[in-house]
């Protein structure tokens, strides 16, 4: 029987792809000390997921508060097809963490994870040092949004002094607090940001923050910090997860620590657009087009 000749080369095509990765688990060491005092563990595990290619430009995956989940997944497919090494952290086994209420106390508390996977990856020989980008979810994004301004951890080692990530994506990293008098303001230096390109993502219906639209106040709040703010129309906290129905919780440290209720749900058209947004970014910042 003879194929088409269409039908070979996308054949193949598939092949290539299902081929031209690898992923295996990984141990990555923590750098530095937690800010409130918590127990830092010594390592905590990632999936590191490397396509062909030598000097690869890297994306670091900080997940949310729920830990890894459909999020990580769906970057993840994506970006390592595109030609960039993914390393997805998990920071919650190692911490025992099973449940919403046994977070650390502060996202502070896991900036010895994130940098911890910087270092992991600026060392190993397939990935370029100075093309490693940091993406997060929620409790990931306010990292991905911290890191963008210097911020280390606590007792951090030398090693770290010049370390900088090469970009920064934030999905719905709880804007208000990076606002004047924001709750970050309190114990993070905003006024000397590392100069490395920021994009934040969020909903319009996102109800973690006081009001969605104070993300678009941080480019007046910021104004030496390359930053670009993306809204998707109709969207709630989580909306490039893969939730078809509503998550509603109470968090105590929503509406800038005051508490309140959010609406977590996925919404395709939210998640198809801000892939390709990434992918720009990214190419653009990491790959030079």
């Amino acid at each position: 029987m003879k194929f088409p000749l269409v039908f070979v080369t996308l054949l193949l095509a598939v092949c290539g792809v299902c081929h031209s990765a690898s992923s295996n688990s990984v141990k990555i060491k923590t750098v530095g000390a937690s800010y409130s005092g918590g127990t830092t563990p010594a390592e905590v595990t990632a999936k590191l997921t490397l396509p062909e290619g030598e000097k690869l430009p890297a994306v670091v995956i900080v997940h949310g508060s729920a830990g890894p989940d459909s999020r990580g997944t769906f970057h993840s497919e994506y970006l390592v097809s595109s030609g960039f090494a993914v390393l997805e952290l998990d920071m919650w086994a190692a911490r025992g963490v099973t449940g919403f209420n046994q977070r650390p106390k502060t996202t502070l508390d896991t900036l010895p994870d994130v940098w911890g996977a910087w270092s992991f990856l600026s060392e190993h020989p397939k990935i370029n040092k100075g093309k490693i980008a940091i993406m997060g979810f929620s409790w990931g994004g306010v990292n991905a949004v911290t890191t963008a301004f210097g911020k280390k951890p606590k007792d951090s080692p030398p090693s770290l002094a010049q370390a900088k990530f090469a970009a920064h994506i934030a999905f719905y990293p709880v804007c208000d607090i990076w606002v004047r008098n924001g709750i970050a303001s309190r114990v993070v230096d905003q006024t000397n940001p590392t100069g490395a390109p920021v994009q934040i993502h969020n909903g319009t219906r996102d109800d973690y923050d006081t009001t969605p639209d104070v993300c678009q106040s941080l480019k007046t709040a910021h104004p030496q910090m390359p930053l670009e703010i993306f809204m998707y129309d109709g969207a709630h906290h989580g909306f490039d997860s893969t939730n078809s129905q509503p998550i509603q919780f109470f968090d105590p440290v929503a509406k800038n620590v005051r508490g309140g209720q959010v609406t977590l749900v996925g919404q395709d058209q939210a998640r198809a657009k801000s892939k390709e947004t990434v992918l720009i970014f990214l190419k653009k910042h990491l790959q030079g087009n």
